[in-house]
């Protein structure tokens, strides 16, 4: 099921199949959005965008040709508490793959599921906010919206 919401950030896209969480798309343009949040995911999306604390840990992201490194990648990024970020090269290290800090960075630039994968939270080594696909300024908004203090 493909559902739009309308949140303070902006636009977002999503897509599952049941309880499978197919694509989470920032930025998001096209038709409107309904009144209401459908699925258990966009109800969860609208809370977190209202400030709320809410957990993704359960949901299940389809990572369907994805490979071994950037399915580890994504695990340990999903381990990134909400307001703390972690460098591309602490998440090289975490999964055994020291020295592939731009490796992880090319993984995440494939995240299908924004914020289920917590991609944002993941920042150069230098203190700088590194990329995002989807702008440096939902980098920026979301982790402000979670407290974080690496801006």
């Amino acid at each position: 099921m493909s559902e739009i919401l309308d949140t303070p950030l902006g636009r977002v896209a999503l897509e599952t199949s049941g309880a499978l969480v197919k694509e989470v798309h920032l930025g998001a343009r096209g038709r409107p959005a309904p009144p209401r949040p459908t699925t258990p995911l966009a109800r969860d999306l609208s809370r977190y965008f209202s400030g709320e604390p809410v957990k993704f840990d359960d949901y299940e992201v389809d990572l369907t040709g994805y490979t071994e490194f950037q399915r580890r990648v994504y695990d340990a990024t999903r381990a990134i508490p909400p307001g703390e970020v972690r460098t591309y090269g602490e998440i090289a290290a975490a999964i055994g793959k020291p020295g592939a800090s731009r490796a992880v960075g090319n993984a995440l630039g494939r995240n299908p599921a924004c914020i289920v994968i917590p991609c944002h939270r993941v920042v150069a080594a230098n203190g700088g906010l590194g990329g995002f696909t989807s702008g440096l300024r939902w980098k920026r908004d979301l982790l402000r919206l979670e407290g974080a203090d690496a801006l």
